[in-house]
Parts: structure tokens; sequence; C-alpha cells
């Protein structure tokens, strides 16, 4: 398992409860799962900011949105933006 970028903790990276944890992949679908995993652009969220719940990030676009901002300009500090780009195929800032 690759580390992350944005929090190793098991906890839920919105709520902070360490019940009910998944693995979030920041940028998912089209092969961008797998290189979430491998860039690190993941985190755990509890099960209702995941996807049980209407303010979970896979049921709610400004959530979605938010985190993947926030995964990005985690990535900027380290590396930069054209990068990004040419993995994730855009920016979200």
């Amino acid at each position: 398992m690759s580390k992350s970028i944005v929090s190793n903790e098991k906890v839920c990276l919105i709520c902070g409860t360490t019940y009910g944890l998944h693995k979030h992949h920041i940028y998912f679908g089209h092969g961008y799962r797998e290189l979430s995993e491998k860039y690190g652009c993941w985190c755990y969220l509890c099960s209702r900011h995941h996807n049980f719940s209407a303010v979970g990030v896979h049921n709610n676009r400004e959530a979605d949105l938010k985190l993947k901002r926030y995964c990005q300009k985690l990535w900027e500090q380290r590396y930069d933006r054209e990068s990004f780009m040419r993995i994730f195929g855009r920016s979200y800032l």
C-alpha cells in the first residue's frame, strides 16, 4: 500500500471518527483510482463521508471537489501543477 500525501492516520479526514472507515481514492474512474493509489492521493473516510449519505464525497459534488482541490494543493507543495495535470489530466484549482 502506498503512503498517502493527504493523511495516513486511520481516522476520517472530515470528522475524525475511527468507526466504519473506507479507503477513498480521491481521483477515481477511468484508471484514476489506480493512479490515486500509486501516487498517494487517497485518505480514510467514514462511511457517512464516503458513500453512505448525501454528504459523502461520492454523492455530493461540492464535497468531492473540495477534497480534490485539497489533495492537489498538497501535491503542488511537493511537486508542481504540470506533473499533476500530466498524471490526472486536469487541474481542480
